[in-house]
């Protein structure tokens, strides 16, 4: 019988489709890779099965254990599914306010308790009117999470921002796939930025099979985690979170290899997120959305003939209720 054993099996392998009428009249080929139809809707689910199976190994995580993590979305998704598929409690804290209802009933879903936290007053007093990326308003949930480890023997915190396993699971499978799926054949990648795992993890993988692929990196343009980075990391000192030094924006930076980094208007994002949609039936996010835009700009330098591989990061029911571009 073709029969899995288990839904974490159907993590990875998504198809890779090329973009037709929204990239007619462009000479370049647009290609999306259809991360969103990973399991729980995004490609955190790839990060999120590979940090915890680490944990297990390590001897982290062991049964009977629970999964802890501060996120702002797709990753406390991810995590609480994977924790569900492998018997594990999960708890997500999540900064205050700054959640939609919808996306905390998707993280309930899976069985986890979301624990809200207050971001803190000094912090939002510095960034009140501002729009910011999420890495900010998470240094205190991250506090909680550490405590919740540090005063339990069972807990376990994922700690996405710095771990090496975030990289290691887009190099080893994302990256990996889109060399096989293009059979290497790509002149440029681009990618929104989040933590970084992706951008790092995937390009590390395109560049060890051709290291003439040209990197882009997409962000918001009102909250971009390269201009946070010192802010984020003076906070976390501060607050004495710990890992500061392994935070993967700094890798990226020291690894040198992007060409450019594109900041994309909310508006901009949403309206091809939803051409996405419409013309292509590509149900996908914001952050798609911004990295077609972005793929879009590029062709056009690029010229006849290259080929552009963007990532189609999580699903559209994320943004039923809130359309916003973040990462």
């Amino acid at each position: 019988m073709d029969v899995h054993e288990s839904i974490l099996e159907c993590i990875g392998n998504t198809p890779m489709v090329r973009i037709n009428r929204i990239a007619k009249g462009v000479d370049a080929n647009i290609m999306v890779k259809c991360e969103f139809l990973n399991p729980s809707g995004s490609m955190k689910d790839r990060m999120a099965l590979k940090m915890i199976e680490s944990a297990e190994k390590e001897g982290k995580l062991k049964e009977g254990g629970v999964v802890t993590e501060s996120s702002t979305g797709n990753t406390a998704t991810a995590l609480s599914f994977v924790s569900a598929a492998k018997g594990y409690k999960s708890v997500m804290h999540m900064p205050k306010g700054w959640i939609p209802e919808d996306k905390r009933k998707m993280i309930k879903a899976y069985g986890a308790e979301v624990i809200e936290v207050d971001p803190g007053k000094e912090i939002l007093d510095e960034l009140e009117g501002k729009s910011v990326h999420g890495g900010v308003v998470e240094i205190i949930p991250r506090i909680k999470a550490l405590e919740l480890e540090e005063n339990n023997e069972n807990v376990w915190w994922a700690r996405q921002a710095m771990n090496p396993d975030n990289v290691l699971a887009h190099k080893e499978t994302t990256g990996k796939e889109i060399v096989e799926q293009t059979d290497g054949k790509i002149d440029a990648f681009v990618c929104a930025v989040g933590t970084g795992g992706t951008l790092l993890g995937v390009s590390e993988a395109l560049l060890e099979a051709n290291p003439d692929v040209k990197i882009y990196a997409v962000e918001p343009s009102s909250s971009s985690l390269f201009q946070m980075a010192p802010e984020i990391k003076f906070y976390m000192e501060k607050y004495g979170v710990p890992g500061v030094a392994g935070l993967l924006v700094n890798k990226i930076e020291e690894a040198g290899f992007i060409e450019k980094a594109f900041l994309v208007k909310d508006e901009d994002a949403i309206s091809m997120a939803h051409r996405l949609c419409e013309e292509e039936g590509l149900f996908c996010g914001m952050s798609a959305g911004a990295n077609v835009h972005v793929c879009m700009e590029i062709a056009k330098e690029l010229g006849p003939g290259k080929n552009i591989v963007t990532i189609l990061a999580d699903n559209r029911y994320r943004y039923l209720v809130s359309e916003h571009f973040t990462t």
